[in-house]
């Protein structure tokens, strides 16, 4: 079987890993400046209530997403047959028809939360309660179908850590999408400009995978030993997925049952700040480091503890060093940032600044796919679900939506002892590290408040 091999993956992997690592840092930079200018210009062509129902319905859609997911593109990455058509055919067909199953499931369940509007379900003035909510979660949804015609281009892109167009294609896509959501806002004021504006980006992110990527045309294939590899890897992924999808969504589930869309809104916007950072590394160790480090992996395996570090001596240092600058200047940026309406999000930020302080581990689980072991990624997402969805409730009814935050900052810490634990079995802990990585805190607390200091001395 003729295999599919991009020639930038005859250029040796520090070659490839450096350049791949400078498109995704570029593009994740135009990114987060992208979509904070676009939501800095949103919050003022809209009332803070619409931040919040979007926020529920992105939810909605990415839960129903990760639940439906079963590791294509990571098994595509992975895997020894990874370059093989016949895998390459058959994961495109499951990816199609996981999108039409998406979208599905996502009506569904907007016709349910209708029924629920209807008979006076939820209480009056909570964002489940909002009449407008159900469709807005079945036209968001839409762009699952969209995206499940992304070609497997972009997967052997990845998998050969050839990431310049892809970046671009995700530039060019965010872009487009931005300029249909401040046109459409400007001319409405409506929500319906977030959803336009992300079908838009689904629909040509799609469109220039297809005709810009190099590489064999898509075709429609159902090969059987392509499918059990696939499946045998995607049955763990599946069960981390469920778990994960939890973790990373269940703050805004069970706030959309406590509070008023514009609450949720405060804590959406100062949610997508912290997010930065944490979206950053992701992107970055998805997209790069776990495609680099299969291919260790595959060929040097005693080489992936030391790359592993490497690769953390840098995101660490910006994930600690970060949540000591946020801790202390959350206040500031959200009032130099937005407009007076905004200023609850202040304290919500430097609540959520504790977070990244234990999110970094999360990057972990890049490793253990990239080393085989994607069930490993399923235990830690397991207890992070777990702890999430028992202590953000309890911090809730004994300290306020306050404690709700300073629970949601935290419920990662359970999982440590379990990520220590599955490291230990690789040689991928250094505790000497992970003592001196904390000396940053301090560090970007005191630039924090020297930053504000000097602002303050500035006529902006």
């Amino acid at each position: 079987m003729k295999e599919s091999s991009p020639a930038a993956a005859r250029l040796p992997l520090k070659t490839r890993f450096a350049k791949a690592a400078s498109w995704v840092l570029l593009g994740q930079i135009l990114d987060n400046v992208l979509r904070l200018g676009g939501n800095l210009i949103l919050a003022r062509l809209m009332i803070p209530d619409v931040f919040g129902i979007m926020a529920v319905a992105s939810v909605v859609h990415m839960i129903v997403a990760l639940l439906a997911d079963i590791g294509v593109r990571q098994a595509v990455i992975q895997s020894p047959n990874g370059g093989k058509q016949s895998l390459l055919n058959t994961a495109w067909t499951l990816q199609i028809l996981r999108g039409f199953l998406i979208w599905a499931i996502c009506l569904v369940l907007a016709l349910a939360l209708h029924i629920a509007g209807t008979w006076s379900i939820f209480p009056t003035g909570t964002v489940y309660a909002d009449p407008v909510l159900p469709s807005v979660i079945a036209a968001v949804s839409f762009s699952a179908v969209l995206t499940g015609f992304q070609s497997m281009k972009s997967a052997s892109a990845n998998r050969a850590i050839d990431l310049k167009r892809l970046t671009m294609i995700g530039i060019a896509a965010q872009i487009a999408s931005l300029c249909v959501a401040i046109g459409f806002g400007w001319l409405t004021g409506s929500l319906w400009s977030f959803v336009a504006s992300g079908l838009v980006s689904a629909m040509l992110s799609t469109l220039l995978s297809h005709v810009w990527l190099p590489g064999p045309t898509d075709r429609v294939g159902w090969d059987r030993d392509a499918l059990q590899e696939l499946l045998r890897f995607g049955r763990w992924v599946f069960i981390s997925s469920v778990f994960y999808v939890l973790a990373m969504n269940g703050d805004r589930i069970m706030l959309g049952a406590w509070a008023t869309p514009a609450i949720l809104g405060y804590y959406s916007i100062a949610f997508t700040l912290t997010n930065v950072v944490d979206s950053t590394a992701t992107r970055l160790f998805t997209a790069v480091s776990m495609p680099a480090l299969s291919e260790i992996a595959r060929t040097a395996p005693h080489r992936v503890p030391n790359l592993f570090f490497r690769m953390r001596s840098l995101t660490d240092v910006v994930y600690v060093g970060l949540a000591g600058f946020f801790f202390a200047t959350g206040a500031w940026i959200i009032g130099f940032l937005y407009d007076s309406r905004y200023a609850p999000a202040g304290p919500l930020l430097q609540f959520l600044s504790f977070s990244l302080l234990f999110s970094r581990y999360n990057l972990v689980t890049s490793v253990y796919l990239a080393l085989g072991r994607p069930e490993y990624q399923s235990y830690v997402n397991v207890v992070r679900a777990v702890s999430l969805f028992v202590l953000v409730p309890i911090s809730y009814h004994l300290f306020g939506f306050e404690g709700a935050i300073v629970g949601i900052a935290c419920h990662t810490v359970p999982t440590l002892p379990l990520i220590f634990w599955l490291n230990s079995r690789h040689g991928l802990n250094n505790i000497l590290f992970e003592f001196a990585v904390l000396l940053m805190w301090p560090v970007g607390w005191a630039v924090g408040h020297a930053f504000i200091a000097i602002a303050r001395n500035i006529s902006w």
